[in-house]
């Protein structure tokens, strides 16, 4: 019978990798976790430029479904092209493309809600006669057309008839950045109010 010292049992399991296991581990190691923060980054990535979008029109977003609620409840509701701080609405027989909405909640011209196109800075603003104030809703709209008056089969009226449709559009553009995501995107809205005069 062949007898084993201690000592020679311990050598045999202090023997390590020899130095090609030890590179092929090493490298296979390597290229795990460098593909790990790859994946990673990738991700991140993805999710900024998501982000971005959606900050963008988050508040834009909030304001459009505002405005289809003040629309849906109102007792009228006018376009027309907001020039110098001055609202002017389209008359019967102007096709009726404008930058500007006016929304009155009551029969008191007093109150009412203006949404408009600012084209010298291209911010779409919200101003309340309650707060006196315009608000910011969105930056960087591009479209000059934002609201269109319209029947019930889509085609632009020439007059504010009864039972008309308010339809909303919204273009944004934000500058162009080493991303594959689109750059440009856009919101829309179409509302009928309900009590018409």
């Amino acid at each position: 019978m062949r007898t084993i010292s201690i000592h020679q049992e311990m050598r045999r399991f202090k023997a390590g990798f020899t130095l090609p296991e030890a590179l092929i581990a090493t490298t296979v190691f390597t290229f795990l976790v460098l593909g790990v923060v790859s994946a990673n980054l990738f991700g991140l990535r993805w999710y900024q430029i998501g982000q971005t979008k959606m900050l963008a029109t988050d508040s834009a977003r909030e304001v459009i479904n505002r405005m289809s609620d003040e629309l849906r409840n109102c007792n009228d509701a006018i376009v027309g092209n907001v020039s110098n701080g001055l609202f002017q609405a389209h008359v019967s027989g102007e096709v009726q493309k404008v930058n500007a909405l006016i929304i009155y909640a009551t029969t008191n011209t007093n109150s009412y809600v203006l949404y408009f196109l600012n084209s010298s800075n291209q911010n779409f603003i919200r101003y309340t006669t309650d707060l006196l104030t315009n608000l910011v809703v969105a930056r960087n709209v591009t479209n000059a057309t934002v609201f269109q008056s319209q029947d019930y089969k889509g085609n632009t009226l020439t007059n504010n008839q009864n039972n008309h449709v308010i339809r909303c559009l919204l273009q944004f553009y934000t500058a162009a950045n080493p991303s594959p995501a689109a750059d440009a995107y856009q919101l829309q809205t179409a509302v009928a109010p309900r009590s018409q005069n």
